[in-house]
């Protein structure tokens, strides 16, 4: 694939990552401390943005305002910042988590030879921690929050900054993120925009700015093309990319398995996926893989793509405690695949056999099954009875 950008400068919150919930919990922990009224999600969504200061000075002024009281000043604004980052660093990625489709996207303008950075209002540690917990591996030019002594964006040294750690020229980038500081950063900066539509702020169409309505479309204006779906087939690849593809198409060989599949440009969109589903006739499956606490457990959940996933429900289920999701060094180790191509497929992989199988009712009774064959450009559909009573055959699974 190819781009017509050198350079992707990326906001943090509210494009790359939903971080929303847990920076209201951690503005309401602390107003809670003072006895002051809390606030809504919806509330903290046109606080966001501008720094944490601002975010707690406005959550501030909003609970002294409901009480009658007057507004805060600098000695109550620091001390409930302090409690705020106290309490935000310790529960940083408790709800937080990526866009669907972007960890994929960053990944393939990666793998394109896109130079990436990523420049937000968020605190310098914050900023840091989180994208090196969900983009790992990912060698970006620049990872800028809020420093001392640095402005805030829209200020466009943020952009000079990126720009001087790139070696690139201003035409060569451009600026993504979820709001209208995001594109006057970047007009100020003199590079181009393209806001997103599934942050915290409504974004409209503009002369100064592309819009994305979605991850696809976003991917479609930083690779100049949609996503490629292939027509269906009932032949394994020709060659495999990795082991655990040839062991996949081995066993589907070996068991007498029919299937049909697609091969896909990498990066997996919900729209992506809704493509796939129409092509390869029949919607493919949500995989998550997870782990406790102290990574001695490991799950690989199968569900249905439009059912969210509530840690709560899974662990209730199971009778087990709390999980999150578990590393990529580990969903590698375990089975052989990397993020963007999880799938249950994987339990020919030799290590697999320290992972607990768990499948989604509605997915074990639907009459057929579609999903990766363990790399993100190639989608199987097989018969549901196949999957468990063939390709499952000795191995343990729990439906819920």
């Amino acid at each position: 694939m190819t781009t017509p950008y050198k350079l992707v400068i990326f906001d943090l919150d509210g494009t790359l990552l939903d971080t929303l919930e847990d920076l209201a919990a951690a503005v309401n922990h602390a107003l809670s401390v003072r006895g002051l009224p809390l606030h809504s999600l919806q509330e903290y969504r046109g606080m966001v943005g501008h720094g944490v200061r601002n975010l707690v000075r406005q959550a501030l002024e909003k609970s002294l305002a409901a009480t009658a009281s007057d507004g805060p000043d600098d000695a109550l604004t620091d001390a409930a910042l302090a409690d705020f980052k106290e309490f935000y660093t310790a529960h940083i990625d408790v709800h937080t988590h990526p866009y669907p489709g972007m960890q994929e996207l960053v990944r393939d303008l990666d793998a394109a030879g896109v130079r990436m950075a990523v420049a937000s209002n968020k605190f310098q540690a914050g900023t840091e921690k989180l994208v090196g917990e969900f983009f790992p591996g990912i060698p970006f030019v620049a990872i800028l929050g809020n420093r001392e002594g640095f402005p805030l964006k829209p200020d466009p040294e943020i952009v000079g900054e990126v720009l001087r750690a790139s070696g690139l020229s201003r035409e060569d980038a451009v600026m993504v993120g979820d709001s209208r500081t995001d594109m006057l950063t970047a007009a100020n900066g003199g590079i181009g925009a393209i806001a997103v539509g599934w942050g915290y702020r409504t974004m409209e169409p503009s002369e100064s700015w592309s819009l994305a309505g979605s991850v696809t479309e976003l991917r479609t204006l930083l690779f100049g093309r949609p996503f490629y779906v292939s027509e269906p087939v009932s032949t394994a690849p020709e060659s495999t990319s990795t082991a655990l593809q040839k062991l996949v198409y081995e066993a589907f060989d070996r068991l007498g398995i029919p299937f049909s599949r697609v091969d896909t440009d990498p990066g997996i969109t919900m729209e992506d996926c809704a493509r796939i589903s129409e092509r390869i006739g029949v919607d493919i499956v949500k995989t998550v893989f997870l782990c406790n606490r102290q990574q001695t457990s490991f799950y690989l959940y199968v569900m249905p793509a439009g059912k969210p996933f509530v840690t709560r429900d899974f662990c209730t289920a199971l009778g087990i405690a709390r999980v999150s999701f578990a590393s990529a060094g580990k969903l590698l180790e375990l089975t052989g695949v990397e993020p963007g191509a999880t799938t249950i497929l994987s339990s020919v992989w030799p290590a697999s056999e320290g992972v607990k199988l768990v499948i989604d009712r509605a997915v074990a009774e639907a009459p057929e099954f579609a999903c990766t064959d363990g790399t993100p450009t190639c989608f199987v559909r097989l018969a549901t009875r196949d999957l468990l009573d063939k390709y499952l055959s000795g191995r343990e699974f729990t439906v819920i």
